[in-house]
Formats: structure tokens, sequence, C-alpha cells
């Protein structure tokens, strides 16, 4: 295909990206270790993830050496775009891209208009901060990663909720003293017990994140060890730190059902967060850190499970 040079063209390209490649995929696996270790935005957490976005930095760098041209570049960037729901889309005239910067900054240009045209995305929310959410803004303080939470790990509380393993996006935003986290999955993907698996996800979250900022507090979060007098002081500690966790979900969009987002208001009883409610602030649009978390991971590749349900 003709067009300007490509100046990252490395004809060594495949053995330097599948190099990295493997590096990348090492850290990815070392964040989510951390992260059920240590909790989702622990210093080392934050550290690795950081180390991660640089290896997968020059993952993408060596790909991009791949192409001779920028307009090969183009063609192959734009082919990841999802299918118009019309079957009809309007492709650029990729020779004429000057540079591979402007390729990448026209195809995230593309994607953020897609998901704010109601006629192609009737389901999805407009991309904007709601009113009255500070959370989440601006997109550079958001840190967004995969978690998949292991059924040993979402059993420890009273409700079982099932064998299979889950897998959510989670984004994580400290604002002041307040830890925002919001859980984004597909429609269905917690049934047929979603409150019970959204009030466990939550938990584990949020304890990990406290036996990072009090050790030792961990002591009462098993065998109902929060009741015992004993441990009154530490039972303040941790429902001290209850108070500053946020929690939101965000579903995405199907055919059939609009996609949501909403703040989830839950008690705590000492151990546990309880009684979830997914009606306590729905919000009319998406914060576009949000919605850039889950293009980032629709643009590598990665896809949240479907739901099959409501």
């Amino acid at each position: 295909m003709a067009g300007t040079p490509n100046p990252y063209y490395d004809p060594d390209w495949e053995q330097k990206y599948r190099k990295r490649a493997a590096i990348s995929e090492k850290w990815r696996v070392v964040c989510a270790q951390i992260a059920a270790r240590e909790g989702f935005g622990a210093p080392r957490h934050l550290a690795a993830l950081a180390r991660h976005e640089g290896v997968k930095a020059r993952e993408d760098a060596a790909r991009r050496g791949r192409f001779e041209t920028v307009a090969d570049y183009a063609a192959w960037r734009f082919a990841a775009l999802p299918p118009a729901r019309e079957g009809v889309a309007v492709l650029p005239d990729f020779a004429a891209f000057p540079s591979i910067e402007a390729v990448d900054a026209a195809f995230w240009r593309v994607l953020h208009q897609e998901a704010e045209n109601p006629l192609v995305h009737a389901m999805s929310l407009p991309v904007r901060q709601p009113a009255g959410l500070a959370a989440f803004a601006p997109l550079r303080d958001v840190l967004s990663s995969w978690r998949r939470f292991a059924p040993d790990e979402l059993s420890r509380y009273p409700a079982d909720t099932g064998a299979e393993p889950v897998d959510c996006l989670v984004s994580f935003h400290q604002l002041g003293g307040v830890f925002h986290i919001c859980i984004a999955h597909r429609w269905g993907r917690l049934s047929p017990r979603s409150r019970d698996q959204f009030r466990n996800i939550a938990t584990l979250l949020a304890r990990q994140t406290m036996e990072v900022l009090h050790p030792g507090v961990g002591l009462i979060f098993t065998q109902d060890r929060h009741v015992a007098p004993q441990h009154r002081e530490v039972l303040r500690q941790a429902n001290a730190a209850a108070q500053r966790f946020r929690f939101y979900r965000h579903l995405l969009p199907r055919r059939d059902l609009r996609e949501q987002f909403c703040q989830v208001a839950m008690g705590w009883d000492g151990a546990r967060f309880i009684d979830p409610d997914f009606e306590a602030a729905l919000y009319e649009a998406l914060p576009e850190a949000l919605r850039a978390a889950a293009e980032r991971a629709a643009a590598s590749g990665l896809q949240l499970p479907p739901g099959t349900g409501a």
C-alpha cells in the first residue's frame, strides 16, 4: 500500500514483539497477584502497574515495526474497530495519514464518536462527567486493571456464589481520603446471585486495601472475630476504613439492554458489606476514564465475558 514510509519499520519486529509480549504478560500476572495479596491501589500494586504500562508500550512499539508504511499500519489499526451496527462504515484515506501518531489519534477519535452516536450505539450512555460526581476524573488519575476473582476468594463469605471464576474490569480513583472503585461487567455476568457476587467482590477489594492501611486488621475478618470484645480497637479501625470506600457498577450495553452506571450504596457490618442498593444513584452519563478503560481492553483484544441474562 502506497503512502508515507513508517519510521518504526523493523524487519526483525516479530522476534522483538514476541519477547516484549512475554515480558508484558509476566507483568500483567504480577499486577494481578500483588492486587490480590496487597490490595488494588497499594503502593507496590501502583508501581507494578506503572512497570506493566511501560513494557506494554514497548510491546506496542515493536508491533508498529511490522508495517513498511503508515498506510499499512492504518489499515491494520482500523480493522480492529467493532463492526458498524448497520453494516455501513466510513473509513479514512489510509494513504493520507502523515504519521503513526496521527493514525492512533484518529483511531481513538472514531471510537469516542461511535460511543456517543445514539444511532450507532442506542444502548450506550453519553460520555461526559455526570453531574455531581467528582470521581473518575481527570482520566490520567484513574487506574484500571483486569481482575479474575476465583471461587475460593468469593466463597469466604456467608453466601456462596458459585464455582466459576468471575472476570471484571476494576477502576480505582483515590480522591482525597476516599477510595472510589468501579466494577465493570456485562449484564448477567454475575447471575444468578448478582447482589451477593457484587458485595463479595467489593468486600474482598476493601479488605485487601484495609490490610495495607492497617496491618493486623485482617484478624477480625475470619470466624466472625469482629464480634469479640478483645478486638474492639481493631474493629474500630476497620469500621472507620470502610467509610472511605465508594463503589460503583458499570454494566456494559447489550443490543437489548441499555448501558448503566450507578453508585452502589451498602452497609458495613464490621467485617463485610451488606445489602447493596443498585439504585442509590443512577447516572445519566459515563465518565471518559471508564469508557476509555473499556475501549483499551477491546482494542487490545481483551473482551469481557458475555452475559446471559439480566
